[in-house]
C-alpha cells in the first residue's frame, strides 16, 4: 500500500538555493578538474578584458562571474560543478563541495544554484580558477517548507 501512495503521491519541489555568494576578497577556493578548452574559448571570446598578471609575461588575469550548480546527474549526489558563460569549466574539490552541500542541506535546500566571484590566471591550455565565497554562507535564510509555505 505504502508503495502505491508513492507511485501516486505529487513529487515535492526542490528548494534550489539561488543567491549571490559573498566572500572575504581571499579567493582561496581552488576549481579542480578544470577544462582548458572552456577557459581557452572563454579567453579568446573576452580577451580585451583581461590583464596581465603583475610580474609575469605570459600570464592574464580576470575577476568575472561564476555559477555553483549542485551535479547530481554524472557524479556523487554532493558534487558541484562551476561554470563561467554558461561553461562547465571544473568542479569543485570533494572537500569544498562536501561542506558546502552539508551546509546548503543544513538550510533545507536540495540543491544550489548561485553566482560568485572567480579568479581566472593563466594563459591557453594553462589555467587556475579560484572562488571567493564564505562557505558558512552567514547571511542565507533558511527555505520555507511546504507547512510554512
Amino acid at each position: 500500500m505504502k508503495f502505491l501512495q508513492r507511485l501516486l503521491s505529487k513529487p515535492q519541489p526542490s528548494h534550489v538555493l539561488e543567491i549571490r555568494l559573498f566572500g572575504p576578497g581571499t579567493f582561496d577556493i581552488e576549481v579542480t578538474s578544470l577544462s582548458t578548452k572552456s577557459l581557452s574559448v572563454f579567453w579568446k571570446a573576452t580577451s580585451n578584458q583581461w590583464t596581465r598578471k603583475d610580474g609575469e609575461r605570459h600570464l592574464y588575469q580576470l575577476q568575472t562571474d561564476a555559477a555553483l550548480v549542485s551535479d547530481t546527474e554524472h557524479r556523487l549526489p554532493t558534487a558541484i560543478r562551476v561554470e563561467i558563460a554558461g561553461k562547465v569549466i571544473g568542479h569543485l574539490g570533494h572537500a569544498d563541495a562536501l561542506r558546502l552541500h552539508r551546509r546548503v542541506s543544513d538550510l533545507g535546500y536540495d540543491r544550489i544554484h548561485s553566482i560568485c566571484q572567480a579568479y581566472v590566471v593563466g594563459r591557453s591550455g594553462l589555467w587556475e580558477v579560484t572562488l571567493d565565497y564564505d562557505p558558512s554562507l552567514p547571511d542565507t535564510k533558511a527555505a520555507l517548507s511546504e507547512a510554512e509555505s
